[in-house]
């Protein structure tokens, strides 16, 4: 019988498998959003990533599918089925977490354009120096993810994951370029509607200016860019903070999940 007793008895037909499990579950606790920020210990996600395979196990443990596996686990297939694991769980976090990529990027741009550059900090995130503003905008995001509750979606995930994509399975991971290419292309477009209304004004701004620098050139009116369009902007961010949170609440939950969802059938197609 497969339990969690046969695998601390190290059993030599058991226990590659729940290192399969263990290896998935390590990789995605390394790239999916709040479980993957650079804030988070290492030493925690593998507590984490520990714990959850030690749970995952006694579910797939007996469902007839792993009880009727038989795998020879020679060298060789040990390294491929590990690769194997190992890419599956990278590929769904990091679908799930473009959308933090989405407001990272939209953020950095706003950013360079207000004189941000000029103050960077260290980003949880992305492991990066950015600008404040990003770093700002990072952090909302973090709060929005924990006060939607969309960590308990990843860790759903998980488990779903090994329903869609079983260890030892054959799928031929056809479509994973066509879903790459879609969700890229989707938190693109969310990183420009995060970004647009500054964007815009800032666009606006620089504009104006270069025009009335145009007709009066004694003026120099572009010396007045950067605080015109700092104090401009961060007028238009206190209008529009209301719609990040919604769109971060609407669209940018939506674009992660169904990256993950997307990638997760990709993975698992035959």
């Amino acid at each position: 019988m497969i339990n969690i007793e046969t695998l601390l008895q190290l059993d030599p037909k058991i226990w590659p498998l729940a290192c399969m499990v263990f290896l998935r579950v390590i990789t995605l606790f390394f790239f999916l959003p709040l479980f993957g920020d650079g804030s988070v210990p290492t030493r925690l996600r593998i507590c984490l990533a520990l714990f959850f395979s030690l749970i995952i196990w006694p579910s797939l443990s007996s469902q007839d599918y792993y009880k009727n596996l038989v795998i020879i686990w020679d060298p060789l297939t040990s390294l491929l089925y590990a690769l194997r694991e190992v890419f599956i769980g990278f590929s769904i976090g990091f679908s799930a977490k473009m959308m933090s990529f989405a407001v990272s990027i939209a953020s950095q741009m706003v950013g360079v354009n207000m004189g941000f550059q000029a103050a960077t900090l260290f980003s949880p995130a992305t492991g990066m120096q950015e600008s404040s503003y990003a770093v700002f905008k990072t952090w909302i995001l973090t709060l929005c993810l924990l006060s939607f509750q969309v960590h308990h979606m990843y860790i759903l995930e998980i488990f779903n994951s090994f329903q869609s994509i079983p260890l030892g399975g054959s799928g031929s991971f056809r479509d994973i370029a066509s879903s790459a290419a879609s969700i890229v292309q989707t938190s693109f477009l969310l990183g420009l509607r995060l970004g647009a209304p500054l964007l815009l004004v800032q666009f606006l701004v620089t504009l104006g200016l270069g025009l009335v620098n145009r007709s009066v050139p004694q003026l120099n009116a572009l010396v007045m860019q950067f605080p015109l369009s700092f104090l401009v902007s961060f007028f238009v961010l206190f209008l529009t903070g209301a719609a990040f949170v919604k769109l971060i609440g609407t669209q940018g939950i939506q674009v992660s999940a169904k990256g993950m969802s997307e990638m997760t059938h990709s993975l698992g197609s035959k």
